[in-house]
């Protein structure tokens, strides 16, 4: 009596095998999350290829079968997680690359990620971990997501945004601080920010001898307000060794960055 959604299918994929393959009607319908352009197969040709190449028939078979025992599993957990992967489309995870998740089971409201990631990017955090939705267990800080398409990008003057050769989106250096990609992005996850002083503090020092600041504190003096504002954002610690510092600094394991089709995975593996 209600729709269930059965998967998520990332860019880049394909659907509607099955039904060609076996000339069966179309068990279920696909609904785009985010904008999408798609290619349309007509069946005849397809057909014709296959026939003359009876490999890739074999090939695309044996996915299919693979997919139809994977639909069986998710047909009897769908009314369990349907909501969940519903809340994932909806908070924008079908066009992120890499996104910061949360599980509430797990978290201690530490803050370490975020102090770690402020130490880590000149004392201006890049994450918010409790602002963002939550449903069940699963939380969505404020953070950058790596979209496949990014809405930051779209109107760039200096062309400082950019993806890297891993995925990243990446603000340089050039940005001159107009604040575009600020508003353009759906999800509030860039700041415009001066660089400001690194914080400092021991905490084994301060908590165990009384030495120097306590942990969190800026070092004295000012700097200038007036200075020029430039956009900062999650870059996944590109260039630091180990990942990304929010996740290194969770001692529970509660944060992960992850790509949506692959938290669903580990999701299925561990039901």
């Amino acid at each position: 009596g209600k729709d269930v959604v059965l998967s998520y299918v990332s860019a880049g994929n394909y659907v509607g095998e099955m039904a060609m393959l076996n000339n069966n009607p179309r068990s279920a319908t696909v609904t785009a999350a985010v904008f999408t352009e798609a290619l349309v197969l007509p069946v005849g040709p397809v057909q014709r290829v296959l026939a003359a190449n009876p490999e890739w028939r074999e090939i695309l078979q044996l996915q299919a079968s693979k997919r139809v025992r994977n639909n069986i599993f998710r047909e009897d957990q769908a009314f369990r997680d349907s909501d969940l992967l519903k809340f994932l489309m909806q908070e924008g995870l079908g066009e992120a690359t890499d996104a910061l998740i949360i599980d509430e089971n797990l978290c201690i409201q530490c803050d370490n990620c975020e102090t770690a990631c402020a130490d880590t990017h000149e004392g201006t955090s890049r994450l918010d971990r409790s602002a963002g939705p939550t449903f069940q267990n699963i939380h969505i800080p404020t953070s950058c997501r790596h979209c496949e398409h990014p809405h930051c990008m779209k109107d760039c003057p200096p062309d400082a945004i950019r993806r890297n050769e891993n995925g990243e989106v990446m603000i340089a250096d050039s940005c001159i601080g107009c604040g575009n990609c600020q508003r353009n992005c759906p999800y509030g996850v860039i700041q415009m920010a001066v660089k400001a002083p690194p914080k400092k503090g021991n905490l084994l020092s301060w908590l165990l001898f009384g030495l120097g600041d306590e942990p969190g504190q800026r070092e004295s003096g000012e700097y200038d307000p007036n200075a020029i504002k430039k956009a900062v954002k999650c870059d996944m610690c590109t260039g630091s060794k180990g990942g990304p510092a929010c996740v290194r600094a969770c001692p529970t394991g509660a944060a992960m960055r992850v790509s949506p089709e692959k938290y669903l995975v580990r999701q299925n593996e561990l039901n």
